[in-house]
Order: C-alpha cells, then structure tokens, then sequence
C-alpha cells in the first residue's frame, strides 16, 4: 500500500513530467525517471516482503536467564530457603514472578525486510505492560534477530498469545506490507502462594495423629442409615432395624485417611470484577497456601466445592495436581455455599473459605461442629473486618478468622 510520501513523490513526478513536455528540458525528464524509478524499487522491494519471516517466541523465569537451556517454554524450579527443606514445586512461573519474554525473527527470503515494526500483546501482562511494540531496522536473507522484554505474570490462569502484527515500510518509507502471524504459545500461571511451614491450630489440636471419620469399608462404626440395594447384610444393625421395623445398615469410617479439606464457594459472583484482589482469588491463594502445607506433610489434601465445570475432584489432590486445579478454576456455578457446607463428607480438619457471608452460611457453619473434627473458618471481606454475622459462631471445635484481599501473607505468617 503506498505511504502519503509515495503519493506525494508520484505526484510531484506528474508535474515534473508535465513541466517536461511542455518545455523539453532534458534534466527535468531524467529527474522525473529517477522518481518514477524511485517508486517502482520501493515497490518491488516492499511487496511481499514479510512473507518470508519466521517468528517463534521463548518464555522463562528472569531467575533463569543465565541458564543456557533454551526450550520453545523453558521454566525453573522455585526453591526453598533452607539446606533441609525440599522442593515441592513444579516447573512453573507463578503470579508477580517476573518473566522474560524473547521474540525471535529469522528471514529466509532473498530480498531484505526493511523498517519491520509489530505489536505484540502479552495476555499475560499487567494491563499497563501487555501492549510490547517492536522495531528491526533491516533483516537481510538468512539474517536473525532477536527482542526481548520483561513483565510479569499479573494473575493465575491459561493464556493464550494473539498472532502478531507486523508492518514494514519498506526502503524510504514509500510503501508499507502488513501481515499477521500466528506464533503459537500458551502459558499456565500457577496462584500466589505462601509457603505454609506451621499451622499452630492445626499442630496444637494434634492433627496428625487423628483419624479421620469417613465413610468407607474400615472397622469403626461411625453412624447408621437406611438399607439400599446392594448393601451388605453383615452391615444390618439389628436393633435399630427392630426398633424402625425398617433395614438400617451400620456406616464405618475408611481406612484410609481424608484428613484435611479445603472449602471453596464457586457460586457465580455478580459484583464487578475486581482482577487479581477480589475475595475469590485471594481464597484461591489462600488454598493453595494450606495446599502446600498438607502437602509437604504428607496429609491427604482435598478440594471441595460445587461447580458444572470446575467441580474439584474426589480423591485427595498432590501438590501438583492443587496447583493445576487453583491456576484453571473459576467460580461459575449456582449452588450456594451453604448448601455445599451440608453435605460436607467427614474430615478431621476443614478449612472454609467465605467471600460472601449471609445468614445460611452462618448457619451451616454451626452444623459443622462434631467430635472428630476441627473447622478454621476465613472470612475474606474488603476491609478484613470480620462480619457481624459471624459473632454467633462460637465453638471448642470452630475457629474464625478474617482477612483481607491485601493482607493475605501477614495473615497466613500469623496463624
């Protein structure tokens, strides 16, 4: 497409050979040969130029740059102070790590690609840093070249780059060639987290030497119910049976522990968007806190919650698998906590997380309360303030606490 100095220059060469015709002057004719000579070379060299470029782009940690490793996405391992201490960690870049990103161009074409500027967007960015333009001067044939920049990693979540933009105006700016490039690239970010080493209130209740109460094939009778179809009649309780004149069947705990649970409310949240400091992505920092603190002890950790996609799954999480399932989850269900807290399986230790106190809530929370088992409940308000309603939950075995979006390592330091 040519530029308005093409335009210009090609209409300057009109008058100049206008000028020509009318008064034969033989150096106005070769100055108008040399501007239409201009305009065909800058065409010539312009068009199709940037069809020939190949884009690929590398990700990894700042941490990590004097690395000479180089993947397509190349992470390194976070580690952990202390010669004793292991690493749990995956491979992984985590929300505000800083991270580099490099862009690297290679031309195969004969003819150079000049004056070549883009726009490429980092979905991952803070808003402010996701727009990263760039500018090559000149890419001659087989020459590469490389642009780096650095951000960092805003909020948890998957993303996916947008192809590329890119533009050239040629030799002389006189015509400019666009082409948009698709650079193929996803990233996961992982949530913020606080390397939970002690939890006093979980430690001084002797947590780790309790058994959790669920239900299974073990040898402890926990409670009783109604008989369905395929039940064992060994389990037949016989004197509630007699006492109902209906089948009651005995419930034993399982033997193999559930031992620590963590409540999320994945009820759709109609308020605005907050970004990376609403009350729900600080509980999802907050979870994968206590994640890893169940996780470097070697109790079995379980996520619970209520959603049609993000439902988490029934069987006791590892680090990596909390990780993964915190980084992609999103509150769009309908059930509210309330309703998930009252058909909570039995655990020794429950962790809630309310970003959205109401009554029901409350009073679910009161049902909580059973031998066997220890509740920490986190309200997550604006000013972590805890709400008035929560004054009525007091109990030996319920603990409340507050916290707010800004506030959350303090918080977890304190515990």
């Amino acid at each position: 497409m040519p530029s308005t100095r093409a335009w210009s220059l090609f209409i300057l060469a009109l008058i100049l050979y206008f000028l020509a015709n009318q008064t034969q002057v033989g150096w106005v004719y070769i100055f108008t040969d040399m501007l239409i000579g201009l305009l065909v070379v800058a065409a010539f060299y312009s068009w199709g130029s940037l069809n020939t470029l190949q884009v690929s782009r590398s990700l990894r940690p700042e941490s990590s740059v004097s690395s000479d490793s180089s993947l397509e996405t190349q992470f390194s391992d976070r580690t952990i102070d202390g010669p004793d201490e292991f690493d749990l960690a995956p491979l992984s870049i985590h929300e505000d790590d800083p991270i580099e990103v490099t862009l690297q161009f290679q031309h195969t074409g004969l003819r150079p690609a000049l004056l070549v500027g883009g726009l490429e967007q980092c979905p991952f960015a803070p808003a402010a840093e996701q727009a990263q333009p760039f500018f090559i001067p000149a890419l001659f044939a087989g020459q590469a070249s490389s642009l780096t920049y650095q951000t960092s990693g805003d909020r948890r979540g998957v993303y996916t780059f947008a192809p590329i933009g890119l533009g050239s105006r040629g030799p002389f700016g006189l015509f400019q060639t666009r082409r948009t490039l698709a650079v193929p690239g996803e990233i996961l970010i992982y949530p913020a987290y606080y390397p939970l080493k002690r939890l006093r209130l979980f430690e001084k209740r002797e947590f780790a030497e309790q058994s959790a109460l669920r239900l299974g094939g073990g040898s402890q009778v926990i409670g009783t119910r109604e008989y369905r179809p395929g039940d064992s009649l060994r389990q037949i309780h016989w004197r509630s049976t007699a006492r109902t004149g209906q089948l009651i069947v005995k419930e034993f705990n399982d033997d193999e522990q559930q031992a620590f649970t963590v409540v999320l409310d994945l009820q759709a949240d109609i308020t605005p968007n907050q970004g990376k400091f609403s009350p729900f992505e600080t509980a999802i920092r907050l979870a994968a806190s206590f994640g890893y603190y169940a996780t470097r002890k070697n109790i079995p950790l379980r996520l619970y919650g209520a959603s049609p996609h993000w439902t988490p799954p029934a069987m006791p999480l590892s680090w990596w698998a909390t990780l993964n399932y915190l980084a992609k989850v999103q509150n769009d269900g309908q059930e509210p906590l309330a309703k998930v807290l009252n058909r909570l399986p039995p655990s020794t230790f429950v962790v809630v997380l309310i970003s959205r106190p109401d009554e029901t809530i409350i009073k679910a929370l009161s049902t909580l309360t059973q031998p066997g088992r220890s509740t920490l409940t986190i309200f997550i308000t604006p000013d972590g303030v805890l709400p008035s309603l929560a004054a009525s939950l007091k109990s030996t075995h319920l603990t409340v606490k507050s916290v707010n979006p800004y506030n959350w390592l303090d918080f977890l330091t304190d515990l």
